[in-house]
């Protein structure tokens, strides 16, 4: 609080706010006025700070400015140097009519997770280039394996080569690898738009295509529509959790039934 020893009032009998009092009766609103405007300045400064806060401000990663062709570089280089990944999609092949769905978490070249084929849903582990799986009677058919189908069953069996073949790209690198031909194609407009909460753009191609990637952080792929040959959707998230991926216990080596 200012106290106020004398001094001239300005009309209705208010002092000047930045006038101040000396013991001497001498005014200077020239000193007193320069804490206010330092505190004007401070204030002004927070209100920039807390528009920007509300805004984003400028903390993209300058993909909105991007080609449609660099973004999808950029969103599959991203991809291929993150630590870990979820990635939930579906894939319809045209030729057969047949739909799989997949979830898998993914930490270099290992992988965990489900796939379901049609009615046939199959537990996947993948390290390095031992792939095992465990379903039912009716995978083991599926994948030529009928003989030894009651055998193994319901339990974790490790691949021969030839059966772990469907499974070779289930790695963040494969991942990367099957949507490069896609993103390299995009051609249509850039947008900007959020993915559960997340600054992302989007650019699609002709032949249908669509990808969404972050617009801040890392350039990583969120979400992919898929159009032409194989058609389908991704759902990437997780990245950088940590990924805990073991190779199943007492596994049944399938090689060594042949």
């Amino acid at each position: 609080m200012r106290t106020v020893r004398g001094g001239t009032a300005h009309p209705g009998g208010i002092l000047d706010p930045g006038t101040t009092i000396d013991p001497r009766g001498a005014a200077h609103p020239t000193a007193a006025r320069r804490p206010a405007r330092r505190v004007a300045a401070l204030l002004l400064a927070g209100a920039v700070l807390a528009l920007a806060a509300c805004t984003g401000g400028s903390d993209t990663n300058g993909l909105e400015d991007a080609s449609p062709a660099e973004i999808g570089t950029r969103s599959v280089e991203a991809l291929r140097t993150a630590q870990s990944v979820r990635v939930v999609g579906t894939v319809q092949d045209p030729s057969t009519d047949g739909t799989t769905n997949y979830d898998l978490v993914m930490s270099g070249s290992s992988s965990r997770g489900t796939v379901t084929s049609d009615s046939i849903v199959t537990e996947v582990v993948k390290i390095a280039d031992d792939t095992y799986a465990r379903g039912s009677k009716e995978y083991y058919e599926s994948i030529g394996e009928g003989a030894a189908a009651e055998l193994l069953a319901d339990r974790w069996v490790r691949l021969s080569d030839d059966a772990a073949g469907q499974y070779r790209y289930f790695t963040i690198d494969g991942f990367a690898l099957s949507i490069g031909e896609y993103v390299s194609a995009l051609d249509g407009d850039v947008s900007t738009e959020k993915i559960d909460g997340k600054p992302a753009v989007e650019v699609g191609s002709k032949v249908g295509t669509r990808l969404w990637a972050a617009n801040s952080g890392d350039a990583v792929p969120l979400r992919l529509e898929l159009l032409g040959g194989d058609e389908g959707k991704m759902e990437f998230s997780e990245y950088g959790s940590k990924v805990a991926i073991a190779a199943p216990a007492n596994a049944v080596d399938l090689a060594s039934l042949a």
